[in-house]
């Protein structure tokens, strides 16, 4: 999706932003209750057997499905200084693998896991589609991929703006040293938060739920409670962004069968079996 100069600094920014910087604690909440609710049934039918969890972060999500007892064996790999951390709260729990990995070329063998999940990662690659295809490699005939990805928010003008501006400091953060970015974005969490996360907020108290979600940021709490996603967006190397019609479309020309695309104001949760 890109050429091999530039696939090169998108790695090093990933490892230095997510391996050294976000993932170095597990403060960050559990996603995987968003894929629960979405997909109810599904959800708590395929989570058994074998599962891979690409891109653990600080381990909120590896917390929840250690507790799942229809999970006999879980695989759960990331990029960072998390996984010592991760390997220590774990090692007496021999049906926990941790280990340092790469979504763009998992070190497993073909037809391993009955369950493979990812929330936020393949995104922020350099080839997402790559990911995807190495995801099904690795699947079982039969399994279960579940995934969450940006989405491009074709129809929803609110979104369109804030992503039009996330673009463009995006391109002003390639040109300043990392410690700029970092406290750039710490003061703007305050900004966003007044300008989206209390209109928001407003409009959630009186009412109009569905309406207070279509604007950016609607989960802020407190002015500096959106430091940590703004340093994901725009710290970040790429992101890439789909629409639920063009995942739909790469997923069934990777073989996945069953194919279900949910987009969100949040973004796209993707359901797919192999």
């Amino acid at each position: 999706m890109i050429d091999g100069s530039n696939r090169n600094k998108i790695e090093s920014k990933a490892n230095r932003l997510w391996g050294n910087d976000l993932h170095k604690s597990n403060c960050a909440p559990a996603h995987c209750p968003q894929l629960e609710s979405v997909f109810k049934e599904k959800w708590r039918d395929s989570l058994k057997g074998n599962l891979l969890e690409i891109g653990c972060g600080g381990g909120a999500d590896l917390e929840i499905f250690s507790k799942i007892k229809e999970i006999k064996e879980i695989t759960a790999i990331d990029l960072g200084e998390n996984i010592e951390k991760l390997v220590e709260r774990y090692e007496k729990r021999k049906d926990i693998k941790i280990r340092r990995g790469n979504a763009l070329s998992l070190d497993f063998d073909d037809k391993k896991f009955d369950v493979i999940y990812s929330y936020g990662v393949f995104h922020h690659t350099s080839d997402p589609i790559k990911c995807i295809s190495e995801a099904q490699r690795v699947l079982k005939n039969g399994g279960t991929l579940f995934l969450y990805l940006y989405s491009s928010h074709e129809d929803m003008l609110l979104k369109r703006v804030g992503i039009f501006l996330e673009k463009i400091i995006m391109k002003f953060f390639g040109y300043i040293p990392y410690s700029l970015q970092n406290l750039i974005s710490i003061l703007l969490s305050p900004i966003c938060w007044v300008i989206f996360s209390i209109p928001s907020n407003l409009l959630k108290l009186f009412g109009f739920k569905t309406l207070s979600k279509k604007i950016p940021f609607y989960f802020g709490t407190h002015p500096f409670s959106l430091i940590g996603d703004l340093k994901d967006r725009l710290m970040s190397p790429i992101n890439y962004r789909f629409s639920k019609h063009e995942m739909k479309k790469i997923l069934e020309s990777i073989n996945f069968s069953l194919i279900e695309v949910v987009k969100t104001s949040a973004g796209l949760y993707i359901y797919a079996k192999k």
